[in-house]
């Protein structure tokens, strides 16, 4: 399932990124998301607490931005 605040996210990241790796690292993105959030959350509701909190374990989308630049 996907948040609008991970989805903001990604955006974020992937607009400053080349075209030709922006869908391979959204889709990359997205699924670190929802494997982050299942481990925390298993089968419960997720908030909107719980998305912040695994987004800022990933990271600032500028600290991702200069990682997926570097490759």
């Amino acid at each position: 399932m996907r948040h609008e605040l991970a989805e903001r996210y990604v955006y974020a990241i992937c607009k400053r990124l080349s075209p030709n790796v922006r869908e391979d690292v959204s889709k990359e993105l997205h699924s670190l998301i929802d494997d982050m959030i299942e481990e925390r959350c298993g089968f419960a509701d997720v908030t909107e607490k719980d998305v912040r909190v695994v987004l800022t374990e990933i990271g600032k989308p500028s600290e991702i931005v200069q990682k997926y630049s570097e490759k």
